[in-house]
């Protein structure tokens, strides 16, 4: 079996209530595009889920590994509407990438920025606007100008690209400290091991209410660096683009995705 199906979560969007899961919890992926069925009409879509996690989007939780997060709950609605099974596939964020491009997976949470090639790729309209930023984990730490960063350790995420700092990483103005997720940033800013942290907003949010609630952090104005959340989908995929776009202009114009945002984020 290849190392990336070690672990597979079987979910349809229209039963949040708990993973499907084989006796093993161990799925064998067919890598051949996933098609409707005859019988059922029902087509199946193969959306990763990063390992390390992605919350307060798309994670898992114990004890049974159930799939939850703002992502799951915004399109659960549509997915069932369009009788379409999601399977989601624990991966990490660079393999799942290329597999992506393979067909070996049909979705995933990608902003085109990040992609190495998004010219072979679809990619939604934008779900969830979001800002990142430099935080610290004290007000002395903020960095109040520029000429003041030289030598400054930034933690960041192994493999995002980052366009506001990456001509600070580039002229050694900044030194970028990589980590394996966002809860390790954070673990690194609070143990000293950087200076400063550079995250989503709502991720640095979600991670302070669960994990560091006996801690509080301070964000910079400097450097913000704007985006959205979309979904990459694989080309075959095509015919699913703009309804998704639809639906996902439809929950942002009647406060759905808001109300969503706001049972996870305080």
């Amino acid at each position: 079996m290849k190392p990336y199906l070690a672990a597979v979560l079987l979910l349809a969007a229209s039963a949040l209530a708990g993973p499907a899961m084989s006796d093993a919890g161990i799925l064998e992926i067919d890598p051949r595009p996933a098609e409707p069925t005859a019988a059922t009409s029902v087509s199946v879509l193969r959306f990763v889920v990063y390992y390390p996690h992605f919350p307060p989007y798309i994670y898992t939780e114990p004890p049974q590994n159930q799939v939850i997060g703002i992502i799951p709950d915004l399109l659960a609605p549509l997915f069932e509407q369009l009788q379409i099974k999601t399977e989601y596939v624990l991966d990490n964020r660079s393999g799942a990438e290329q597999r992506l491009y393979k067909g070996d997976v049909d979705a995933m949470m990608l902003n085109p920025a990040w992609a190495k090639h998004p010219d072979k790729l679809l990619f939604s309209d934008g779900i969830i606007p979001y800002n990142d930023y430099l935080f610290a984990s004290s007000k002395q730490q903020l960095p109040l100008q520029t000429d003041k960063l030289q030598g400054t350790k930034i933690c960041t995420r192994e493999y995002y690209v980052y366009p506001q700092l990456e001509p600070l990483f580039n002229s050694d103005t900044l030194l970028r400290i990589d980590s394996s997720s966002q809860e390790a940033q954070l673990r690194m800013v609070f143990n000293n091991r950087c200076d400063l942290v550079y995250m989503n907003d709502l991720i640095a949010r979600w991670l302070v209410q669960h994990n560091f609630s006996d801690r509080s952090l301070y964000r910079s104005g400097m450097y913000v660096g704007k985006a959205a959340l979309t979904i990459a989908l694989h080309p075959r995929w095509q015919a699913l683009l703009p309804q998704l776009n639809n639906f996902i202009k439809q929950q942002q114009q009647s406060g759905e995705t808001e109300r969503i945002i706001s049972r996870y984020v305080r």
